[in-house]
């Protein structure tokens, strides 16, 4: 299912991208998901795909939409954890599946080559945390998610950057990766 969604961006990457507008981001994504009453932090690990078009620019802002998806997640467990209650689990273990963002991207040029760039939108997707004990119950949930970030164009369309994004009240993430605009 991984290949054939990576396969279906990629072809539509190529596709859309006949106007200097469309841009395609790359990066592996270091999570960080806190369980409510859980005493440890886990830091699951994935690559995400986006896909961009910049709907309009301003002197002072280009406003662009952007659709993203993680994929190649690499989940995190931990042999022990406890909550608030002092109860102790054992193999606990959090997945994360299918995560979407669908994002507003302003960017604010600091420089001719260099942009702040703040991000609105949605995110859904599946997390499932489980221990020996039992787990929950993994259904899609959707968020309101934002986020910050830099980043560098160099003049032959291709560019580096660093995120902060905020996903649920209990998942962000730090994003580092390239562009390529077509």
């Amino acid at each position: 299912m991984n290949k054939v969604l990576a396969s279906m961006l990629i072809f539509s990457s190529a596709i859309v991208a006949q106007s200097s507008k469309v841009y395609v981001d790359m990066s592996p994504v270091w999570l960080n998901y806190e369980s409510k009453g859980i005493s440890s932090e886990f830091k699951p690990t994935a690559f995400k795909w986006t896909a961009g078009y910049v709907v309009k620019d301003l002197s002072f802002v280009s406003l662009a939409l952007e659709g993203s998806a993680m994929l190649g997640v690499n989940n995190d467990s931990k042999a022990t954890v406890q909550n608030s209650n002092g109860d102790t689990f054992t193999n606990a273990k959090v997945s994360l599946d299918k995560l979407y963002s669908v994002q507003v991207k302003g960017m604010f040029p600091l420089s001719q080559s260099f942009n702040a760039n703040l991000y609105l939108g949605g995110t859904t997707a599946k997390v499932l945390s489980s221990s020996d004990s039992g787990a929950n119950a993994s259904s899609f949930e959707n968020s309101f998610s934002y986020g910050a970030g830099l980043e560098y164009w160099t003049s032959a369309n291709v560019s580096v950057y660093a995120n902060y994004m905020q996903y649920f009240n209990n998942l962000d993430a730090i994003e580092v990766g390239v562009g390529f605009r077509f």
